[in-house]
C-alpha cells in the first residue's frame, strides 16, 4: 500500500503531461489558418476516387488550370497559404459584372430592391472563402430572376489586408455540383486581380476546357483555377457567368478558398 501514492502521482503527472501536449497540438492546429496557413482538404474526395462529400482534396489529385502571364503551368496545384497570410481580416463582398469601386455602386443604383436582395443572397457563406479551411465553402446559387438584363455575372470580391507581390498566386479551390456540370450550365469562370481599383490581370476558364465532366462518376467535380501573378494585387474577384437558365437551379458552384501561395506536383 505504501507505493500506491507515488504510482498515482506518476500516473497523474503523465496524464497532465499528455493533456498539455494535446492542448498545445490543438492550439497549434487552430492557429494555422489564422496566420494564413491551410487546413482541411482531406484526401479521398471526388478527384481521388472517393465520395467527395463536399471536401476539396489538397493532395495534388485535383484538376488544375493555372496560368502565368497567360501560359498554362504544368502539374496539379497544392494550396499552402490563404488570404490571412496578408493580415487577419480579409474582406468578402458580392458584386456583379467584374466591377469594383464606384462602378458597382452605380450599377446597384440602377437595379431594383428585389434584384439587389437576390444578388446579395446569390453567394451564401462568402466569409468561408477566407477561413483557411478547404473543407468549408461559399456557395453560388443561380436563380432565373437574377440573371439577364443588367447582370451578366455574379462575382465574389476578396480584399486582402496587404499586397500580394509578383510570384504569388490568385487561385481559387472550387467544386461543382454534378447536375450543373451535366447540364452544361457553366459558361465561364473569370478570376481578376486588382491593385486598388486598377485591374491587374485576368484569366477566363471555360468550364468545358477542364475535365469537369470526366469527374462526374467519382463525385462532385473539383478544380483549382487561377494564376501565378506577374503584377502585385490586393484584391481579387471570382466571377461565374452561366448560360441562360429558365428555372432556378440552386447551388451551381462552391468556392472553398482563395489560395495566395502553393506548389505543383505531377498530375497522377
Amino acid at each position: 500500500m505504501k507505493y500506491q501514492l507515488p504510482i498515482k502521482k506518476t500516473l497523474l503527472a503523465s496524464a497532465l503531461a499528455l493533456a498539455a501536449l494535446s492542448l498545445v497540438g490543438c492550439q497549434a492546429e487552430g492557429d494555422i489558418s489564422e496566420s494564413g496557413g491551410i487546413t482541411g482538404g482531406s484526401s479521398g474526395g471526388a478527384s481521388s476516387g472517393g465520395t467527395g462529400g463536399g471536401l476539396l482534396p489538397n493532395d495534388g489529385s485535383v484538376e488544375t488550370s493555372i496560368t502565368e502571364g497567360g501560359t498554362p503551368l504544368a502539374g496539379n496545384f497544392i494550396c499552402t497559404a490563404g488570404a490571412k497570410a496578408y493580415g487577419p481580416s480579409p474582406t468578402t463582398e458580392v458584386v456583379v459584372n467584374g466591377l469594383v469601386g464606384s462602378a458597382v455602386s452605380d450599377l446597384l443604383n440602377l437595379l431594383g430592391a428585389t434584384s439587389v436582395t437576390a444578388l446579395l443572397n446569390s453567394v451564401q457563406g462568402k466569409e468561408l472563402v477566407v477561413d483557411g479551411n478547404l473543407d468549408t465553402a461559399a456557395s453560388y446559387n443561380l436563380t432565373v430572376g437574377l440573371l439577364g438584363g443588367l447582370i451578366s455575372s455574379i462575382d465574389l470580391l476578396v480584399g486582402l489586408n496587404g499586397t500580394a507581390p509578383i510570384g504569388k498566386y490568385a487561385v481559387f479551390g472550387l467544386s461543382f455540383p454534378t447536375g450543373t456540370v451535366e447540364l452544361s450550365l457553366l459558361q465561364s469562370v473569370n478570376i481578376t486581380t486588382f491593385l486598388g481599383t486598377t485591374e491587374q490581370e485576368t484569366v477566363s476558364v471555360d468550364a468545358t476546357s477542364i475535365d469537369l465532366l470526366g469527374q462526374v462518376t467519382t463525385g462532385a467535380p473539383n478544380a483549382f483555377i487561377g494564376m501565378k501573378v506577374t503584377k502585385p494585387y490586393n484584391s481579387v474577384s471570382i466571377s461565374l457567368t452561366p448560360t441562360a437558365i429558365s428555372a432556378d437551379i440552386g447551388e451551381a458552384m462552391k468556392v472553398h478558398e482563395l489560395c495566395t501561395d502553393g506548389n505543383f506536383v505531377a498530375a497522377p
